[in-house]
């Protein structure tokens, strides 16, 4: 991996002020199957928050389109299970709400003026169901033309991942924290968040993994996940409230084909401790 090129990828998520910078909040709901969500909002600095008052698990995954690209075109290439990623400038983030509740995390991004963003769920009811996706499960979100306030820098807590392993702070405050990520390996990554529930530990989760046991009694919620190519990093931040004295499980599931093994199975996994006083 280029050394400089991971040192940029760095910089552009490291912590630099410590200001709280004013968001613009939206809210997006999921129903069985579709989305409500504003056709389109100002560029700018923008907070999504996520509500499921549908009767089935449900996410909220959004990428920035290219240029060009439609949303017709780029649901022909999921439906067809086609690559995506010629019509992907970069990925934001994924939240998740399991039926009748509200994601307790929330993603924040920099909407680019005049720019398309796809937003899907590609969830399944079950093994043989069809993703939601198929089902209307997709929408766009248009930003209109025009400047954007200037927003200050906020602090994050950056999440490096490499091939195959994470690079982070074992330990962070309790309070609320921007997660951010960094790919700076050659293959596709991601960094998928969850709340342990009270005496779970990444142990335990993986000897579950291993036997093939109920992994899901492990854990209280996934808080969404950050995804993006080799070299990349995504355009979204995760906003998580970290409970004190609690462990916050993070891995990738991806693999690099059909028949390799996926990326934790390699050692790409970790947990993160809530210790300290509370940030403000």
């Amino acid at each position: 991996m280029n050394e400089i090129l991971v040192a940029m990828l760095l910089a552009a998520a490291a912590n630099t002020e410590q200001v709280r910078p004013p968001a613009r909040d939206v809210e997006i709901v999921a129903l069985d199957y579709a989305f409500k969500a504003p056709a389109e909002l100002p560029a700018g600095r923008t907070t999504f928050h996520f509500e499921n008052k549908g009767k089935v698990a449900h996410e909220f995954n959004v990428v920035l389109l290219k240029p060009g690209a439609t949303i017709q075109q780029f649901m022909a290439a999921a439906n067809a299970n086609t690559s995506l990623a010629p019509m992907i400038d970069s990925t934001v983030g994924v939240l998740f709400a399991g039926a009748q509740k509200r994601s307790s995390s929330a993603l924040t991004t920099e909407l680019l003026s005049g720019r398309t963003y796809a937003v899907r769920c590609i969830f399944k009811d079950s093994a043989t169901a069809p993703r939601h996706e198929r089902m209307g499960m997709f929408t766009t979100i248009h930003v209109a033309p025009g400047k954007s306030a200037a927003a200050p820098s906020m602090p994050v807590d950056t999440i490096v991942g490499s091939d195959y392993a994470f690079r982070y702070a074992r330990t962070l405050s309790p309070g609320l924290h921007h997660l951010a990520f960094v790919n700076a390996g050659k293959q596709r990554h991601e960094v998928s968040v969850a709340l342990l529930t009270k005496g779970a530990t990444m142990q335990k989760v993986l000897d579950a993994i291993k036997s093939d046991g109920d992994v899901d009694a492990l854990i209280d919620e996934g808080l969404g996940v950050l995804h993006s190519l080799g070299g990349t990093r995504p355009a979204g931040l995760l906003e998580i409230n970290l409970l004190p004295g609690r462990e916050y499980m993070i891995l990738c599931e991806f693999a690099d084909s059909a028949k390799a093994p996926p990326h934790v199975a390699l050692g790409m996994f970790g947990s993160i401790a809530v210790r300290g006083k509370a940030v403000r």
